[in-house]
């Protein structure tokens, strides 16, 4: 990769990623002839198989990235645990199940890749649970069986949801990943109830928050009304936060370049943080679990 200012033309970021950079939120699908969707579905996903997701992260300038299931699959792991396969030794996965699961089921998975499960707590278009997800009373049920087998959770609700859980004696030996900024505003700032509480929520050595603004910002393609909260979030909790795309950016009307997110993520922290985010807090929270 080049060291010239702006983006190259083949989207390269123009600058080198830290050795060891993971993306820490990405997904994959299709092709659809053998990975055919669940009925009902939230959202209509682009192409996006294994191998442009490998493609991808090569032109990008990314040694690992963490695979999240995506609702449109449900339960049916079938597509995740084939890029895993076929991963080169760069990814795992975040799975997604229900408490019914045969625990020999979940060591299957543990022992494919899959390092972590994700329960979602964000109403779905009709306004009832996310269509293909699992919601937070799996996660209490699971709790005993994750621990067992070694896997963690990542949770996509609201900050209050996120903040109560972080804060209960339940989760005090489970790390738990925060999806989408932890559900922070551009209105939230130190100081505020809402910010100082995540940070509570971090305090308690257990809470981590995926740094991928773009979708709580309020000016699509812009994002600068995000710059406050993650500078002062990146400031106030500098070991906790990592970095994810979303990539391939489903259910949004604008699609994010990823290089110049980079780019941008980079220009608001520096670049001790920016290498912390993206190689340092993933090694910590995900290097050990590497086949």
């Amino acid at each position: 990769m080049t060291s010239n200012s702006g983006i190259s033309g083949d989207g390269r970021p123009p600058h080198i990623l830290p050795a060891g950079a993971w993306d820490c939120h990405t997904h994959v699908f299709g092709p659809r002839r053998h990975f055919p969707l669940a009925p009902g579905g939230a959202y209509e996903p682009p192409s996006a198989d294994r191998d442009l997701h490998l493609a991808t992260l090569d032109r990008l300038g990314f040694d690992h990235a963490l695979l999240i299931q995506p609702s449109l699959y449900g339960d049916d792991h079938s597509a995740l645990l084939d890029a895993l396969r076929h991963g080169q030794g760069r990814l795992l996965g975040v799975g997604s199940v229900s408490a019914t699961i045969d625990r020999d089921r979940l060591a299957a998975l543990r022992s494919a890749g899959v390092v972590a499960l994700r329960f979602v707590g964000v109403p779905g278009p009709d306004g009832g649970p996310y269509p293909g997800t699992q919601g937070f009373d799996q996660l209490e049920d699971l709790r005993s069986d994750m621990r067992a087998l070694g896997l963690h959770a990542h949770v996509w609700g609201s900050l209050e949801q996120c903040a109560d859980l972080a804060l209960g004696d339940a989760w005090s030996d489970m790390p738990l990943v925060f999806d989408h900024l932890a559900g922070l505003s551009p209105d939230d700032r130190p100081g505020t109830y809402r910010f100082d509480r995540l940070l509570d929520a971090i305090a308690t050595g257990m809470a981590w928050v995926k740094l991928t603004y773009f979708r709580r910002s309020a000016l699509p393609g812009a994002y600068s009304d995000m710059q406050p909260v993650v500078s002062a979030l990146v400031d106030a909790a500098p070991h906790r936060v990592i970095w994810g795309s979303d990539w391939p950016f489903v259910r949004t009307a604008q699609v994010p370049d990823p290089s110049a997110l980079l780019n941008q993520l980079r220009s608001w922290v520096g670049e001790e943080a920016f290498r912390r985010c993206l190689s340092d807090n993933p090694a910590a929270l995900l290097g050990m679990k590497m086949p």
